[in-house]
């Protein structure tokens, strides 16, 4: 049938406002995810609070040293790939959609990337997930002699408690992708919700029986049932992969979707890599004073600065939500860039639209945060009290340093996004490793001297000098 070019204009301008509709809900989309992470950031604040009564002190600080190792093994083995995933699908599905427009203009009929659409490259991501979900495993219980000095004096158990978690982590971390990607923000925070739930509600019966080990243990079954409505969303409600079994492929049909899908399976996990070692390192370096204080003044002195450490973090909830709405939009905003500008070079005509979502976010974020800042500032010691029965003016003053600290991350966060989503991912990488290694030198030289605000003092430090740095960068390389 032929397309007549009234037809055309009125189909291409039709497709263009879909396009635009579906990318501009950045503010829509952070909200559903600043109050789902509000709400598991309570649940998981209600979690940590419920651990003192339970294990005591003592036992609340050694979770809190051994949680940011296991975060990290998480990360680094599963959750790194995730947002590669969603920025390859994102781009994807804007590609499909200007092609769509150009097929409709010239009056194609076949494209060699219209086999996408059938090719479910996804799942040979999540089996390569899945794999290495089973060597981070093994690697957390090898973590007791590789550590040394207290966290060699721990039950084995603890550290079988840690591998058991990771290859769950695999699944739901697999599935956030796939929803961040298709832009499912709403149904993604679902997940969020249902895991930190799930933690909650099982970590009363697990540690009231088995102590630290069962404290640990409820962090499995909260990524367990996250991750098996992550699948059940996905199979329901996204078509692409809810008519997966029903799809009938021919043998040259396949071949060339296996091709497809080898090709982009490497371009993921090639991207995933930056991302990865970012990720890892940034959570690392979040909760590197906990280490260094767990080792040098032991599991108590450690649970009393968890207890600041855990409230600071709440400021650092919002950023998270945006960034995670952040990437997929900066992937398609440059992708269509390219697209329209016919140009080969990815690291040109970045345009403004990723800039000013770069702007949008880091006010957003600011607006929401600045006022919380502040009452964090003046009742630190009132905020312990009510939250832990803790008055101790080391630790209110540990407060004090981590939310100026949290506050300052939050820009890095959301500069490393917009970087990562303009494929300049290993600049954050770059950068939070001398945050890792400048932490580590002023861990060392102020804990001896100043206890656990040292070990705060050190993380703004750091915080504050890679914050500046990251933002920096991201302004020149998004204009």
């Amino acid at each position: 049938m032929k397309i007549t070019k009234n037809q055309y204009s009125k189909n291409k301008l039709k497709r263009l406002k879909q396009i635009k509709n579906s990318e501009d809900n950045l503010f829509k989309d952070s909200f559903y995810m600043i109050l789902s992470n509000l709400y598991s950031k309570l649940i998981l604040y209600l979690f940590f609070w419920l651990i003192p009564f339970i294990v005591g002190t003592e036992g609340f600080g050694i979770i809190r040293g051994l949680l940011p190792i296991a975060d990290t093994i998480v990360i680094f083995f599963c959750s790194g790939i995730p947002p590669a995933m969603a920025k390859f699908i994102s781009e994807n599905k804007s590609k499909t959609q200007l092609e769509k427009i150009q097929q409709e203009k010239n009056d194609f009929k076949n494209l060699n990337d219209a086999n996408n659409e059938n090719n479910l490259w996804e799942f040979d991501i999540l089996k390569y997930m899945v794999l290495f979900s089973f060597v981070g495993a093994l690697f957390a219980i090898s973590l007791k002699y590789i550590l040394g000095g207290d966290y060699s004096t721990l039950p084995d158990i603890y550290y079988y408690a840690i591998a058991l978690s990771i290859p769950f982590s695999a699944i739901i971390s697999w599935s956030r992708g796939i929803l961040q990607g298709n832009l499912k923000i709403r149904q993604l925070s679902l997940t969020w919700v249902l895991e930190h739930t799930s933690k909650v509600i099982f970590l009363i019966p697990l540690a009231l029986f088995f102590g630290v080990t069962g404290a640990l243990l409820s962090i499995s079954v909260g990524y367990l049932l996250g991750g098996l409505l992550g699948l059940y969303i996905i199979f329901k409600y996204i078509p692409r992969y809810k008519n997966k079994k029903s799809e009938i492929i021919s043998t040259s049909d396949l071949k060339l979707n296996n091709e497809i899908s080898n090709t982009l399976v490497r371009k993921v996990m090639i991207y995933a890599l930056p991302i990865a070692l970012t990720a890892t390192s940034y959570r690392l370096l979040n909760d590197l004073d906990s280490i260094f204080i767990m080792s040098m003044l032991g599991g108590y002195d450690n649970g009393l600065y968890g207890y600041a450490s855990l409230i600071s973090k709440l400021l650092f909830l919002f950023a998270a939500s945006i960034s995670t709405v952040l990437i997929p939009r900066i992937a398609k905003s440059n992708s269509e860039n390219l697209n329209e500008n016919n140009s080969k070079d990815s690291k040109i005509l970045k345009g403004s639209k990723a800039l000013n979502y770069l702007k949008k976010s880091i006010l957003l974020n600011f607006i929401i945060l600045l006022p919380l800042l502040t009452i964090f500032v003046i009742f630190a010691n009132d905020i312990l009290k009510l939250s832990f029965g803790v008055s101790n003016i080391d630790v209110s003053n540990s407060l004090i340093i981590l939310s100026f600290s949290a506050s300052v991350m939050s820009m890095y966060t959301l500069s490393a996004s917009s970087l990562q989503g303009i494929g300049y991912a290993k600049i954050p990488l770059y950068i939070i490793i001398l945050g890792i290694v400048l932490n580590s030198i002023l861990n060392i030289s102020l804990i001896p001297i100043y206890g656990i605000m040292g070990g705060a003092m050190a993380t703004l430090i750091s915080s504050s000098i890679i914050s500046i740095i990251t933002f920096i960068i991201a302004l020149k390389k998004l204009r």
